[in-house]
C-alpha cells in the first residue's frame, strides 16, 4: 500500500524537535540560530570551531541544527535567556536579573524598550568584569531549573561548585532548589573580616561575675548574651557555668528562629527573594543586629518595618513586623519591633524578613546569620 504524508511518524519529530528547541531555548544562553545557518557558520563568526560547538551544546550531529535552537557560545560567560510573559515589561525582566534596562536593550538590539512581544527571548547579559574585590569575578546568573545539581551549573559556565556555594551562602551544596536564582562566580573569595562575624567564644562564669560584667569583658552586650544562651533570668549564673560569647557588634535578630538559605527564590512579577525568612512565634522580640539609627517605616508590601543604618556601615531591613519598638539611636540587642505578618504576609506563618544591603546592594544574610549562632 503506497505510502501517504499523513504519516504519524513525521509528525511525530517535528513535535519532538519543537520540544528539544524549546527546551533548549528556556534553558541554554548565547546565540540564537537563524534559518539557513550551519554550525561551521556560527563557528568561523565566532571566533571557535564546529567540533567546540558541538563539545560545549552537546550536539552528536554537527550537521544538524535548528533555526531557533540557542547556543552556548565559548567564551560568553554568564546570561541566559528569558522568555517574555503577558504584560511584562523589560524594566520588570531587567530587575528579576538585577541588570539594567539599558544593558538589555543593547544586548539585545531593541531600538524601542517598550515595544515587546509575547514569546520573544530576550538574552540576559553576564557580568563578566564585575569582580567581587575579594578573589571572585561575578560572570552572570542562573535561573535553577529541573534537574539542575551545583556541578552540572559549574560545568556549564566553566567554574566550581566551591565558588558557587560561597558566593551564594549555600552550605550544603547537594541542595539546591528550582526557581532559585544564582550568582555565578569563578575563583573562591577570602572572606574580609567585616564582611562577618567571627563566630562565638566560650567563657567561664568566675565566681562575683554578672552577665554585665562579661558583656563590658567581651565587648557585647548583656541582651545579646541572653539570645545567645537562652537566658531566663539574667540574674541567675552559676560559677563555673561555661557560657557562649557571641562576636563582638553582632546579634541574631530572632533568637531561636527558623530560618534556610531561601536567597533568591522566585517571587511575583519577576522578582526574587533578596533576603532570609526568620520564622518566629508572633510577638518575639526583633533586635538590632548591630549599633546604628533606625528608622520605623510602614508600606503595603513590607507592612510595618525598621531600616537600621548600622555603625558597620551597612544596612539592616526587616519587614512584617506586628509592632515597632525603639527607634532612634540604639545599640547592638536592642529590641526595635516585633515579629509579625503585616503587608503582604498577612495570613502567612510571622516571620521577620530580613535584608542586608552593602553600598545600597542586597547580599545574602545566611552565612552571617549561621556564623552569629543564629
Amino acid at each position: 500500500m503506497p505510502q501517504t504524508t499523513n504519516s504519524p511518524r513525521p509528525r511525530r519529530l517535528t513535535v519532538s524537535l519543537t520540544l528539544l528547541m524549546l527546551f533548549v531555548s528556556m534553558t541554554s544562553a548565547g546565540y540564537e540560530v537563524q534559518p539557513g545557518e550551519t554550525l561551521a557558520q556560527i563557528a568561523a563568526d565566532h571566533d571557535t570551531t564546529a567540533a567546540e560547538l558541538a563539545d560545549l551544546n552537546g550536539i552528536s550531529n554537527p550537521d544538524l541544527i535548528a533555526a531557533g535552537q540557542v547556543l552556548t557560545i565559548p567564551g560568553q560567560a554568564g546570561g541566559q535567556t528569558h522568555t517574555v510573559s503577558p504584560g511584562e515589561t523589560l524594566a520588570e525582566i531587567a530587575a528579576g536579573y538585577g541588570v539594567t534596562v539599558s544593558d538589555l536593550a543593547s544586548v539585545n538590539g531593541l531600538d524601542n524598550p517598550d515595544l515587546l512581544r509575547i514569546g520573544q527571548l530576550i538574552s540576559i547579559p553576564g557580568s563578566s568584569e564585575d569582580t567581587s574585590g575579594d578573589g571572585q569575578t561575578i560572570v552572570g546568573n542562573h535561573l535553577v531549573t529541573a534537574g539542575d545539581t551545583l556541578a552540572s551549573i559549574a560545568r556549564r559556565y566553566g567554574t566550581t561548585v566551591e565558588a558557587i556555594a560561597q558566593v551564594n551562602g549555600i552550605t550544603n551544596p547537594s541542595q539546591i532548589f528550582v526557581g532559585t536564582q544564582l550568582t555565578i562566580a569563578k575563583g573562591v573569595a577570602d572572606t574580609p573580616a567585616e564582611a562577618q562575624p567571627t563566630g562565638s567564644s566560650a567563657h567561664t562564669v568566675q565566681p562575683g561575675e554578672t552577665l554585665a560584667a562579661i558583656a563590658a569583658r567581651f565587648g557585647t552586650t548583656v541582651q545579646s548574651l541572653i539570645t545567645t544562651n537562652g537566658i531566663d533570668d539574667p540574674n541567675l549564673i552559676r560559677a563555673g557555668e561555661q557560657i557562649s560569647v557571641p562576636a563582638a557588634g553582632w546579634v541574631c535578630p530572632v533568637s531561636n528562629s527558623r530560618y534556610f538559605n531561601d536567597w533568591g527564590f522566585p517571587r511575583s512579577g519577576g522578582r526574587f527573594h533578596q533576603g532570609n525568612d526568620l520564622f518566629a512565634p508572633r510577638g518575639t522580640e526583633v533586635l538590632a543586629p548591630v549599633s546604628g539609627f533606625v528608622e520605623l517605616k510602614s508600606g503595603v508590601v513590607g507592612g510595618l518595618q525598621f531600616w537600621l543604618s548600622g555603625d558597620d556601615g551597612r544596612t539592616y531591613i526587616g519587614t512584617h513586623l506586628d509592632e515597632f519598638a525603639l527607634a532612634g539611636d540604639v545599640p547592638a540587642g536592642a529590641v526595635i519591633g516585633y515579629v509579625g505578618d503585616s503587608g503582604n504576609a498577612v495570613g502567612s506563618d510571622p516571620h521577620l524578613h530580613f535584608e542586608i544591603l552593602v553600598d545600597g546592594s542586597p547580599i545574602n544574610p545566611y552565612p552571617i546569620l549561621k556564623q552569629s549562632g543564629c
